[in-house]
């Protein structure tokens, strides 16, 4: 079978954050021409791999993204914070990158041609799940001004896709994790936790998430690059298998071999979590034919390993 990308030119945004690196070197071993927005003047970024062609920017940047963007056959749309917590205190700022930086993005791509469009958006777009795994059409309902912001980002890929007659995938991301995640994540508490303490302690230990491999994700972006559908399409990207907090932590006591106790701390959230957030990746496993790969507990291993590395 040929290389999915080879002699396609395609633009990330987010190249130098934590899921960056692993979608540009699955595009490169696609054969593909990258073409690398790292991050904003001043931020800091894992270095670029020495095949693409890297850029510094702010995504709001017109110019600068209409440049980026010129001859590109597909942009995959990564850049944007992450963290709920942060989100709160920080509204202005994920309101301007989530939304105005992807209204920047989609407005270039119109304007010079651009045909693809994959945004990988997040599973905190929903709001109480209907059944036990969430479907698409879900209720979308805001529970931080980063979900928020990716909700608004989403509408924005849907419109221009319309208007545009662009091919756009939005990917709805579940919990990924793997090497590089954040030290604030729930995994990169754990992680250093257990590295640095005698206890795990968590403030709830309830919540059952989908954690999904950030290798796996990267290759549901490289499928959505070539997928054939029309228009846009909303697929969710996560395992279908949910994990509570103290399960996670128990796994990765045991990962290092130590038989720490794990404590819930009870402290005031910034806002209600969700007690179950699992994916139904069914659509993205007829419209992809992708599944995740990665059971938790080689992601787990892999993780640690490149973290002790």
């Amino acid at each position: 079978m040929p290389p999915l990308l080879e002699g396609k030119t395609v633009v990330v945004t987010g190249a130098g954050g934590f899921i960056g690196p692993f979608v540009v070197h699955a595009l490169l071993m696609q054969q593909a021409r990258v073409l690398a927005l790292m991050g904003a003047p001043g931020q800091t970024t894992c270095p670029p791999l020495p095949e693409v062609v890297p850029v510094i920017g702010d995504i709001t940047d017109a110019a600068v993204i209409s440049d980026l963007v010129d001859g590109s056959d597909l942009v995959v749309h990564l850049a944007g914070q992450a963290s709920v917590r942060e989100s709160f205190a920080q509204s202005n700022e994920y309101a301007r990158v989530h939304v105005c930086g992807t209204a920047t993005v989609l407005e270039a791509c119109r304007k010079r041609g651009v045909k693809r469009f994959v945004y990988v958006s997040s599973a905190q777009v929903y709001g109480r799940p209907q059944t036990e795994l969430v479907r698409e059409d879900n209720r979308l309902e805001a529970r931080s001004p980063y979900g928020a912001a990716k909700i608004a980002a989403e509408k924005l890929v849907e419109a221009v896709a319309y208007g545009a007659g662009m091919r756009a995938a939005v990917l709805r991301a579940f919990s990924i994790y793997g090497p590089g995640l954040s030290s604030q994540s729930v995994l990169g508490t754990i992680l250093r936790q257990v590295q640095s303490s005698d206890c795990v302690e968590l403030q709830d230990l309830g919540p059952v998430r989908d954690y999904c491999y950030v290798e796996d994700l990267a290759d549901a972006i490289i499928l959505s690059c070539t997928a054939s559908f029309e228009g846009s399409c909303t697929m969710n990207i996560g395992t279908g298998i949910g994990t509570s907090v103290g399960q996670l932590a128990r796994l990765v006591v045991e990962r290092f071999g130590l038989d720490l106790p794990i404590r819930e701390v009870k402290q005031k959230s910034v806002a209600p979590d969700l007690d179950r957030l699992v994916a139904d990746p069914s659509l993205a496993r007829q419209v992809l034919g992708w599944d995740a790969k990665t059971p938790l507990r080689l992601g787990i291993k892999k993780t640690i390993h490149s973290s002790a590395a």
